[in-house]
């Protein structure tokens, strides 16, 4: 009989290779971008801060989001899409800064989704995906001795400072409790991908 593993998940990862030359002044910016952002919104984050998702257009982050793009450009090789444009459509940044602080599972929009870890104290919380090709009803979970790439309901990652991971808009995922009060900052974004030749028209607000 003839095993064959028919389906898989990308996960990319990286680390930016300036971050402790920005480090400080993306600290500055979005700690400012907070400030004049105070309300926040309500999206996944339970009691931390979500920022309004416009924080592509600092220019202090410009390197970051840069680098995001050149790794989503590899990306779309790895999967092999049709020669395509990519665009960073939205960033925001995340404050978890409280026993209480998490995210519940939830996906994101467009292509490519992805999160930078600026600061990523110990315990303030794994980031963890869920296995999109397991239904956690099925019978057989109940059964299993040892999970392994068939059988795993979720991967925990342990974010570490200045690293990105980048991923598909459909994958679940999710982000443990922060364990103290120490701050857990991270930036998150979106890029759709386009057919070349393919433009969009930014639609007007009322």
């Amino acid at each position: 009989m003839e095993l064959l593993p028919i389906f898989s998940t990308p996960v990319w990862m990286s680390v930016y290779p300036d971050f402790e030359e920005h480090k400080n002044s993306f600290l500055t910016c979005v700690r400012n971008f907070k400030e004049q952002n105070p309300q926040g919104e309500n999206k996944s984050n339970i009691t931390g801060y979500h920022s309004p998702e416009t924080l592509q257009g600092e220019a202090e982050l410009h390197p970051l989001f840069q680098y995001v793009c050149e790794m989503a450009l590899q990306a779309v090789q790895d999967l092999n899409f049709v020669p395509n444009n990519v665009f960073l459509t939205s960033a925001w940044v995340n404050f978890n800064d409280t026993r209480e602080c998490m995210n519940s599972e939830h996906i994101h929009g467009e292509i490519l989704s992805g999160v930078f870890y600026l600061k990523a104290p110990p315990e303030s919380g794994k980031f963890v995906i869920s296995n999109p090709g397991l239904n956690r009803l099925w019978g057989g979970c109940n059964l299993i001795k040892e999970k392994n790439q068939f059988t795993g309901e979720m991967m925990r990652i342990e974010p570490e400072e200045g690293s990105i991971l980048l991923f598909p808009s459909y994958l679940p995922h999710s982000v443990e409790t922060n364990h103290h009060d120490d701050e857990r900052i991270s930036i998150s974004f979106n890029l759709m991908v386009l057919p070349e030749g393919q433009v969009t028209i930014p639609q007007q607000q009322s």
